[in-house]
């Protein structure tokens, strides 16, 4: 991957952190380590974003083009 830095609208990033929250909330591993005082699944879920370990892709479609642009949030950080 390049080292350009990819930004993501605050709606992506909301609904990015959001899934991954509810992700953990179902049981899914929590991909950091989280300070034993942090239960919440959405403040795990922020915490996952700011270390930028969350792996889940954003397609975006442009309604002037057919071209779809896939972001990977996953080792990157706003």
């Amino acid at each position: 991957m390049s080292n350009e830095k990819k930004k993501y609208s605050r709606y992506e990033k909301t609904r990015i952190i959001s899934a991954r929250a509810l992700q953990i909330a179902q049981g899914s591993p929590v991909l950091i380590e989280a300070p034993k005082s942090v239960i919440n699944p959405i403040e795990i879920a922020k915490l996952e974003w700011e270390a930028g370990v969350i792996p889940i892709d954003i397609k975006r479609e442009f309604k002037n083009e057919t071209k779809k642009e896939s972001k990977s949030c996953k080792n990157k950080k706003q």
